[in-house]
């Protein structure tokens, strides 16, 4: 199926569904990791969006870039995903695959020359070696908010970061955890992420793992206060035993990782890259944790090896992509998990890696030049999945 024949095909679709609200009534929800970076600031790329340009523009790594990004020479290509009509067409994609939200990734917005006035921020400014400073990190999140599809996929936050502890930005999620198509489990309570929060976030947010467990706890207080259900708090990370003890610590009520990196130079079998999900899923069974599945798509940050973005350094050693059998035995074996271990994982929603992180993985869904709509049409043949 052609990317405009799948177009075609959800538009005919909308007049019933956009009035209907997604329900997750006897079935996991599904989530998937949404990192916006492939945005201009006035007519230039951000400064995120400039390292993910450059490590995409070789011809060997074009077949990763989104649908609505274009090809210029061998060496170079364009893209602006801050468009209106972008992002109408990518709801439509992920409601197509079955998606039930997208779980935004969310930190700290910057001026020029990488300025603030916040010292979480500039924190989290310093932690990613001193050049992770968006402008515009929320565009994705305010595209979504106006679309007129908006109904048709949830969405929640991945907090990144110490800034969840500033009582501004609390404020603000807040809010927006009252909107309907905020993604809730358990009978209503809003589901949260929180992700890059260690030792120096903790002691930065609360004076140490215990302190800033206290400031969690007045962030559920006061969305509480504010007619919301208790937040349903997620740590991530990646060891299991570490991210449990930190999430016990705060008070967090599971955890679940982002993404599970490795893999060799030539490229790993995908099938090695799914025994490794299942062992972070059973791992975490066998220390008793709550959980949110992961189900890793990928992991092939090779273009980020040869031209290397300043925030994260990433060797060359990947999965290969998976087959669409693959695929959909990954996303099925967590769902299977969760609806068979529901005491564990309780939450009954898995978290996918990923949508968008096209320079960090060549099994993103999101539709591309090299994959069209493969990944998000074989998604749509088994989702919804009930237990």
């Amino acid at each position: 199926m052609t990317l405009s024949n799948v177009f075609v095909y959800i538009i005919s679709l909308v007049s019933i569904a956009i009035s209907t609200e997604i329900t997750i009534n006897n079935r996991p929800s599904v989530g998937i990791i949404r990192w916006d970076a492939w945005n201009l600031f006035n007519n230039q790329y951000d400064p995120i969006s400039f390292y993910l340009h450059r490590a995409l523009s070789p011809e060997k790594f074009h077949y990763r870039i989104p649908f609505y990004a274009s090809v210029l020479s061998p060496t170079n290509i364009s893209f602006n995903g801050d468009l209106q009509n972008v992002m109408d067409q990518e709801i439509l994609y992920a409601k197509h695959a079955g998606i039930d939200y997208w779980a935004f990734d969310t930190y700290c917005q910057f001026g020029s020359n990488c300025t603030t006035n916040n010292t979480y921020c500039s924190q989290y400014y310093k932690q990613t070696s001193n050049l992770y400073c968006p402008r515009n990190p929320a565009y994705g999140l305010n595209l979504y908010l106006s679309s007129e599809y908006k109904s048709l996929l949830n969405f929640t936050f991945i907090l990144l970061g110490s800034s969840p502890c500033d009582a501004s930005f609390q404020q603000h999620y807040i809010d927006l955890m009252k909107l309907p198509q905020f993604q809730t489990v358990r009978g209503g309570r809003p589901l949260l992420y929180l992700f890059q929060f260690d030792n120096a976030e903790a002691d930065k947010c609360g004076g140490g793992w215990l302190g800033s467990g206290q400031v969690f706890q007045k962030f559920r207080q006061m969305a509480i206060s504010q007619g919301l259900q208790n937040p349903y708090l997620v740590l991530m990370d990646f060891d299991v035993r570490t991210v449990q003890s930190h999430a016990s610590m705060l008070g967090f009520d599971a955890i679940s990782t982002y993404a599970l990196p490795g893999g060799t130079i030539d490229g790993t079998p995908f099938v090695e890259l799914f025994n490794s999900a299942q062992r972070w899923w059973q791992s975490a069974s066998d220390i008793g944790a709550k959980i949110v599945p992961i189900a890793p798509t990928g992991w092939d940050p090779r273009p980020r090896a040869e031209n290397p973005v300043p925030w994260v350094d990433e060797g060359p050693e990947h999965y290969i992509q998976p087959t669409v059998e693959e695929l959909q035995q990954l996303i099925r074996s967590g769902i299977n998990f969760t609806c068979t271990h529901n005491q564990i994982a309780e939450a009954q929603t898995i978290i996918i890696y990923a949508w968008n992180e096209s320079s960090e993985t060549s099994g993103s869904l999101v539709p591309s030049m090299g994959n069209g709509t493969l990944y998000i049409d074989a998604l749509s043949k088994i989702l919804p999945m009930f237990c």
